[in-house]
């Protein structure tokens, strides 16, 4: 019967734990997510510019278009940069890819709040445009860069054209409606983005952005939901089993088949056969610490590309 007291008890000790485990897990989320990396934004809406690399615009029409950048880059507080690659510019899709991020970066900085559009005038055909985004923009646009290709694409030229040049009016009018697809969904959302190349969450998290290598809490709400009742039940089946399996009777105490009174002992000792002394060699280490989430490569980034 004590035995199964026993049981009864450390059972009832682990449901209480797992019972106990979403304060703790809240109570730690509260404060603990120090490694964010989140730089924000400058407040310097006159860094956001127009390239214009193959010297489509004239100096009138390029200010132009720095104003209505610089607007939405106020409005928007982030970044935003236009780089129109001339044919020396010419990239595989993956290089310039990583030209975009690093682009962006030079510009602006690792992980602050802003997007860069890649505009391929490189006479490459197909042409391949592409949006790295960084930051809050990362949360912004992530399920949006299909509907803000499909909206500039109504404006840009195809790539099969022979003189960009012809097409100046339509190249500005493209900007701008990338300016405002920037305004349309540039606003907090519930979602998040993971980076596979630094391992970090991009999410909001009261209002802030948040680049660390902690998931999202919410991501952390939702395991120990699902773990909890799993817990439950294997605690109810552990018990369970363990009852059916050690039932103890009293019958089975040896006090009940042998007297006290008729059993006596008349000489004790203690004989020791031999000793044996068991030695462990503690290694000392020299290192103290750990590395971070594989930030040092770069900043993280979001963003796709389009052929066009």
């Amino acid at each position: 019967m004590k035995n199964i007291k026993r049981i009864i008890s450390i059972t009832a000790v682990v449901y209480l734990m797992i019972l106990m485990l979403p304060t703790i897990v809240f109570s730690a989320s509260a404060g603990s997510e120090t490694d964010n990396y989140a730089k924000g934004w400058s407040g310097n809406a006159s860094d956001s510019v127009v390239f214009d690399g193959p010297d489509f615009f004239t100096a009138g029409t390029e200010s132009e278009i720095n104003a209505v950048i610089q607007s939405a880059a106020a409005e928007l507080e982030m970044n935003i940069l236009v780089y129109m690659a001339s044919p020396a510019s010419a990239r595989t899709n993956s290089e310039t890819k990583k030209f975009a991020d690093s682009a962006y970066e030079e510009a602006f900085g690792k992980d602050t709040d802003g997007v860069i559009f890649f505009m391929d005038f490189t006479e490459e055909k197909p042409a391949y445009d592409y949006i790295s985004t960084s930051g809050k923009a990362i949360v912004y646009y992530q399920n949006h860069i299909d509907d803000i290709f499909d909206e500039v694409y109504n404006y840009l030229p195809s790539s099969s054209v022979t003189d960009y040049t012809l097409y100046t009016d339509e190249i500005k009018s493209g900007i701008e409606c990338f300016v405002e697809q920037l305004k349309h969904y540039g606003r907090e959302n519930s979602s998040y983005y993971y980076d596979r190349d630094t391992g970090n969450y991009v999410y909001f998290r009261n209002g802030e952005v948040v680049i660390s290598s902690r998931k999202p809490f919410r991501m952390r709400l939702k395991a120990l939901l699902f773990a909890v009742p799993l817990g439950i039940i294997a605690a109810l089946i552990y018990f369970f089993s363990m009852k059916n399996t050690y039932k103890f009777k009293s019958s089975a105490n040896p006090k009940a088949y042998v007297s006290p009174q008729d059993t006596q002992f008349t000489c004790r000792n203690d004989r020791f056969i031999r000793t044996y002394t068991t030695k462990h060699k503690i290694e000392s280490s020299s290192s103290g610490g750990h590395s971070g989430g594989g930030h040092s490569s770069g900043g993280s980034h979001g963003g796709g590309g389009s052929r066009r």
